[in-house]
């Protein structure tokens, strides 16, 4: 708690904490950040389940069963008993937040559905993909359970080795500052590892395109997660620096990078580092893994080393303490700027975003395999990411044999979603390649959100 303050108000909200200034003041708006995952189903939809299950989920998760207000000028949330919105997916654009036709019933996400698929749809300030995934987990052996009764004698304890809660065992374990603020909790003087000189950074070209219209592009890249797996194994190396090594040498073989270094960042999840907390604030920080033109020449196991000796540097407690720390600082520079919307209209104006990617060429994430044991079994043929933003982005999920690569595009330029399918060609894979479209991007709009206002005089 700051200043000897507790997170509940006498009006009965609840502040927000240091990265929900940073999330809403960057992603809100114009802006903003919607990540989701689409589940697709053996068995067509019983929607009145669903509702049933994600509405009863929502008891294990309190702190998402909540609607952000605009309190004094800054982020501060409200209990929500409203039923979880679920839409058709039907690629309108839904306002998260808020409420009316269009909106979401308060909450932070929805789910979109078919007739044999569900999407999640989350904006990014309420959690990171560890607690959408524990969230659509718990939501889905709930579904499970309403299908297939005899599930009902398995014990919660099965699920929760892996962050996902079916009571509020969990929850209640943790104090406030843990459950609502992680960066105030795990905040510390540690020594900060930095990568990249300033200046030497390789940008790619912006892309051209309308930030009315809120759409992104996006491409899926399926390969065979067996034979990724096996070549991980010949060059002794992992999922993410052999991704990040091959997504390097598409920007290299796309793009005129010169004398700069190619960035590619990816999130880890710091949980680890502290003994394992089972908050669902968002924990994950970016790794900055460069490459120069001449590291791209040596041999792929060699890249993959030197991707992995770099991600090995940033994977400490120490960094993650300094990380905390500068992700604090920023939250009160943000306060500093005056209203919370007023900040991120600064920040969406013409050089907002790139001031802030100023150590990241491209972005790629790989959460891991979402095969989910016995509900994958019982109700899933497939699982697709999704990740909708204000720049290319790469998503990378494993479920059963299939890696999908998802390319996340503002524009139409597909030079590189062309540049990373050859690579993985020269490398030996048989991409699939699916054009998923044109996909409406739901958004935070400040206008929409709930207000109260209290300040002194």
């Amino acid at each position: 708690m700051e200043n000897g303050e507790g997170y509940f108000l006498k009006n009965g909200l609840r502040r927000g904490g240091r990265y929900d200034t940073i999330f809403f003041s960057l992603y809100g708006g114009t802006n903003t950040f919607d990540i989701r995952c689409r589940l697709d189903l053996k068995q067509r939809l019983n929607r009145a389940r669903l509702q049933k299950a994600a509405n009863e989920a929502l008891e294990s998760y309190p702190e998402f069963r909540t609607r952000p207000v605009i309190y004094n000028g800054r982020i501060a949330y409200e209990e929500n008993y409203k039923p979880v919105r679920i839409a058709d997916d039907d690629n309108k654009r839904y306002f998260f937040g808020s409420d009316g036709p269009m909106g979401t019933n308060g909450y932070l996400f929805l789910f979109l559905v078919g007739k044999r698929h569900i999407t999640f749809s989350m904006f990014h300030g309420q959690t990171d993909a560890y607690g959408m995934i524990s969230y659509i987990i718990a939501v889905l052996w709930r579904y499970a359970q309403y299908s297939f009764p005899f599930l009902r004698v398995i014990s919660p304890k099965f699920f929760e080795a892996y962050g996902v809660r079916l009571n509020r065992r969990l929850f209640d374990a943790m104090d406030d500052v843990e459950r609502y603020d992680s960066v105030v909790k795990f905040k510390g003087e540690g020594e900060f590892v930095q990568l990249i000189e300033p200046g030497t950074l390789y940008r790619m070209p912006d892309e051209v395109y309308s930030k009315e219209e809120m759409t992104n592009r996006i491409v899926n890249l399926e390969v065979s997660n067996t034979a990724f797996l096996q070549k991980t194994r010949e060059l002794h190396t992992s999922f993410a620096p052999l991704l990040a090594a091959i997504a390097g040498e598409a920007i290299n073989s796309a793009y005129d990078i010169g004398d700069k270094v190619i960035s590619i960042n990816v999130p880890v999840d710091s949980r680890r580092f502290f003994g394992g907390t089972k908050t669902l604030c968002n924990m994950a920080y970016d790794c900055m893994l460069p490459l120069r033109k001449e590291d791209l020449d040596m041999p792929l196991e060699n890249i993959c080393a030197k991707i992995k000796a770099s991600q090995q540097k940033q994977m400490t407690k120490s960094h993650v303490n300094a990380m905390f720390k500068f992700i604090y600082d920023l939250s009160l520079q943000l306060d500093d700027m005056g209203d919370i919307d007023k900040s991120n209209e600064i920040l969406s104006g013409p050089d907002g975003m790139k001031a802030q990617a100023d150590n990241m060429t491209l972005f790629l994430t790989y959460p891991g395999r979402v095969d989910n044991n016995i509900i994958s079994k019982l109700l899933l043929n497939g699982v697709t990411p999704g990740m909708l933003s204000m720049e290319r982005a790469i998503n990378v999920y494993a479920h059963r044999d299939s890696l999908i690569i998802q390319i996340s595009m503002k524009s139409d330029d597909m030079t590189l979603v062309n540049a990373l399918r050859k690579a993985l060609k020269r490398h030996g894979f048989d991409p699939k390649v699916y054009d998923m479209g044109v996909v409406a991007q739901n958004k935070l709009d400040f206008s929409q959100i709930k207000r109260i206002e209290e300040r002194e005089t």
